[in-house]
């Protein structure tokens, strides 16, 4: 008979790649988490402020590129999946 086990994990959690992600795992997590939302709907507001200018068809470009770059950090950000409990991440399993 074979069981299905999870995979043994030395740790749960990777390796963080940058310092924010490091922070966002850390005791201030929700402070910090607040304080980059806050600049991540500031430089929204700034480029599509920008973006209202008469801008180069380049320029403008570049500011779409920077535009979707914010939004899709602003919704990681909201997701939160640093502070998901392991189980919810999809641990694999292998058998046995």
């Amino acid at each position: 008979m074979k069981l299905l086990l999870p995979d043994p994990m030395a740790d749960p959690r990777p390796v963080a790649l940058s310092p924010l992600e490091e922070g966002l795992r850390g005791p201030d997590a929700a402070a910090l988490q607040e304080q980059t939302q806050v600049q991540l709907k500031d430089l929204e507001s700034r480029v599509r402020s920008c973006m209202a200018t008469q801008v180069l068809p380049e320029r403008y470009r570049a500011l779409e590129v920077l535009l979707d770059a914010c939004l899709s950090a602003q919704e990681v950000l909201v997701q939160d999946p640093l502070r998901r409990p392991q189980s919810a991440m999809g641990a694999s399993v292998r058998l046995a």
